[in-house]
């Protein structure tokens, strides 16, 4: 579930959750690695050297971004074999803090059940490494004509109808051959504003049942999902290419981990985009960083069919027209995204670029 933006993290592939957090220290920070081409290297923390002439940016781990985050997710103790209600009412803003309007904002509600205690999906979900095999089932609703709550029997696998055994081997403790002790399994409730599993993520919740509870609501509330994070960019290598010339080539071929610190299988990278902050500084865009596209001035994007290269001169913004080219007013980078298959639409690589 990208949230409203399209950097910040969501469910996957079935319901592999993801954020555009989540992610840590991508490569040691040594800041002087080889540019490639013949144009000699990248300048470290604002200082650029000799210009990349022949417009190849070969980027490396240590050129990469930072970022690391604390997620924090709150837990519900619900009464087991009940017909729950879900209750996403309260919810103002999401996790990002970006305004929710519980009544027309929420087009999805998902739960999911994880063969994992509550601090390791927190944990798995926060270094973007939830294995499949964990997953032992979701479930959907999708609100209409302004619902704000849903219970647990009006619930569909993705539309498709759910047989009440179904439901009740998951949520009734004394189901014969019951086999998700709360002991070493956690319930994970998702709000999104769409109804593609992996996208639009607005709040997330845990739960747990208990056959002596009384409590028979699980509620999401802005406090339901707490992000500590933190990114770093002015740091890093910037790679002086010719000014005004879009006859530049991003080529990732020696990545070996993204900003994620997960392996940099290049052949994974499906989108290249140049992004222009045209009066921010890096230290401005640190602080804005979940928000990249909105903020950005200029946004030219382009599809990677294959290989482990992009020709900058073949993207292009929304209205179709053609990256024309770096100039020297405030931020510009280039940013590598896996978009298929993978459960963080987090860049994989952001590489700073500087006129020359």
């Amino acid at each position: 579930m990208t949230l409203v933006r399209k950097y910040a993290g969501a469910v996957g592939a079935l319901v592999a959750l993801s954020l555009t957090v989540g992610c840590s220290d991508s490569g040691g920070e040594e800041n002087t690695p080889s540019a490639g081409g013949t144009g000699g290297t990248p300048g470290v923390g604002g200082a650029p050297t000799a210009c990349l002439n022949d417009g190849q940016i070969v980027i490396t781990d240590a050129s990469n971004y930072s970022f690391s985050s604390t997620l924090t997710i709150q837990s519900t103790v619900v009464k087991d074999a009940t017909d729950l209600l879900f209750d996403w009412s309260a919810l103002s803003v999401d996790f990002f803090d970006t305004p929710v309007n519980p009544s027309t904002d929420i087009q999805m509600v998902l739960v999911s059940l994880w063969g994992m205690t509550e601090a390791d999906l927190a944990a798995n979900l926060n270094k973007d490494n939830l294995p499949l095999a964990d997953n032992k089932g979701a479930i959907t609703y999708y609100p209409q004509s302004g619902e704000t709550t849903a219970n647990l029997l009006n619930f569909t696998i993705f539309g498709n109808d759910l047989p009440e055994n179904e439901v009740w081997s998951r949520f009734d403790t004394s189901y014969e051959n019951y086999q998700y002790p709360p002991e070493t399994h956690t319930f994970m409730v998702m709000a999104a504003s769409g109804v593609e599993p992996g996208k639009d993520s607005r709040m997330l919740g845990f739960f747990k049942l208990d056959p002596n509870s009384t409590n028979t609501t699980v509620a999401l509330t802005d406090a339901s999902t707490h992000m500590d994070w933190s990114v770093q960019l002015a740091s890093k290598p910037l790679f002086p290419v010719p000014a005004g010339n879009p006859a530049l080539t991003l080529d990732w071929t020696n990545m070996t981990v993204n900003a994620l610190v997960n392996p940099y299988d290049g052949t994974q990278i499906t989108e290249v985009v140049v992004a222009h902050y045209a009066t921010m500084t890096l230290t401005d865009l640190e602080q804005q960083f979940l928000f990249l596209e909105e903020r950005a001035d200029a946004w030219y994007s382009g599809e990677v069919l294959a290989g482990t290269s992009l020709d900058l001169s073949t993207l292009a913004d929304a209205a179709g027209t053609p990256f024309p080219g770096i100039d020297g007013t405030g931020v510009w980078l280039a940013a590598a995204f896996c978009t298929q298959n993978c459960n963080n639409p987090a860049p994989w690589s952001i590489t700073l670029l500087t006129p020359c």
